[in-house]
C-alpha cells in the first residue's frame, strides 16, 4: 500500500518515465532526470516553476 502511494505522488520524467532526482535549498527546488536532459527549477518565494525540455526544443 505505502509503495503505490509512493508511486502516485513521485516525479518522473514526461520523456522517459523515470524519477526524477530532487534537491533543495532554501530559495528552490530543482528536480532533474538522470536519463535525460529534463530539468524543473521552482523558486519557492516567487511560487513559480521553470521547465527546461530540451527533447521538445526544436531549432530549425
Amino acid at each position: 500500500m505505502r509503495a503505490a502511494l509512493k508511486k502516485l505522488f513521485e516525479s518522473r520524467c514526461p520523456n522517459c518515465s523515470q524519477p526524477l532526482v530532487s534537491e533543495r535549498d532554501a530559495d528552490r527546488s530543482l528536480k532533474t532526470c538522470p536519463q535525460c536532459r529534463y530539468k524543473e527549477e521552482t523558486y519557492l518565494s516567487l511560487g513559480v516553476t521553470v521547465v527546461y525540455n530540451e527533447t521538445r526544443n526544436e531549432f530549425k
